[in-house]
């Protein structure tokens, strides 16, 4: 009897063990089940926003196409209506755009010409001259006894018009005359050999020349301021003295330029007499120069 009894709560208390181990493995499966229920709840709400913003994005898609479509279609459109000229139009059109062009090329040529030119020029020069006085005919026998020379330097700037000054050494030989007084028997004649320090300073024109003002044909007047420096020995015993302190000039002058060579012509036109007290000893000299720039 005691044996069934102990049987008995053996077993109740087995019984008993297992519902509370199956109601609680019931519990959880229903805690698994219930978050893989909400989890898979939260997933799909996450797939329908996603599904929503993909439509959302293809319809701005389409509108966004549909606009550039519209505004494509409208760009043809007046893009053709542009196209639609009178054929006098286009020949319009294109003379105008031939002229602009021209235009253009003749402004960089322009541009292009005054970067290049030589605007300054510093050059040096050597010659010979002829002298006489105002009034006087020289004949040819008597020319080379009045033959002198001179060399200098100039600086010239500018364009088609230009301005040069400079300075030079010159020697001018002049023949005097002196009547007898009737103790001797011939008149005195000779010749006497001034030395001058001259600057000359010019104005003038291009009339042809170069692109780059390199080589031209030139003409200038201007003036220049003549020192005398001494006096040879000579038959009539003149002095430094003797001669005007400074005397001033009138120039013309005529130039050629061919690459750096030189070669020009000048004409001196004296204002007073040379010697003080003697009329009609205004110089007048002709001169002709070869030279160098750079």
């Amino acid at each position: 009897m005691k044996n069934s009894a102990k049987l008995c709560l053996l077993l109740a208390g087995v019984c008993s063990a297992s519902l509370t181990y199956g109601q609680r493995y019931n519990n959880n499966n229903d805690d698994r089940y219930d978050r893989n229920d909400r989890n898979s709840r939260r997933d799909e709400r996450r797939d329908d926003r996603q599904r929503e913003d993909d439509l959302d994005d293809r319809r701005n898609y389409n509108q966004r196409s549909d606009e550039n479509r519209r505004y494509d279609n409208r760009y043809e459109d007046r893009r053709n209506n542009d196209r639609s000229y009178d054929e006098r139009d286009l020949s319009k059109a294109y003379d105008e755009g031939y002229e602009d062009g021209q235009r253009s090329v003749a402004v960089e040529e322009r541009r292009e010409r005054r970067e290049n030119y030589k605007h300054f020029t510093f050059g040096i020069y050597g010659g010979a001259n002829s002298t006489r006085f105002e009034g006087e005919s020289v004949q040819g026998n008597q020319l080379t006894g009045r033959l002198g020379y001179q060399a200098g330097f100039f600086v010239r700037g500018g364009g088609r018009i230009y301005g040069q000054i400079g300075a030079e050494y010159m020697t001018s030989s002049s023949e005097f005359y002196k009547p007898g007084d009737g103790a001797t028997i011939k008149d005195i004649t000779a010749n006497v050999d001034q030395k001058y320090i001259q600057v000359p300073a010019l104005i003038g024109v291009k009339l042809a020349q170069s692109d780059r003002g390199v080589s031209a044909v030139r003409l200038a007047v201007g003036a220049e301021y003549a020192a005398p420096l001494g006096v040879n020995n000579n038959a009539f015993n003149f002095q430094s003295g003797d001669f005007r302190a400074a005397t001033v000039n009138g120039l013309v002058n005529l130039g050629f330029d061919a690459g750096p060579l030189l070669i020009g012509f000048m004409y001196h036109y004296g204002f007073a007499d040379v010697i003080e007290g003697t009329s009609n000893t205004k110089r007048r000299i002709l001169s002709v120069n070869v030279g160098v720039k750079f």
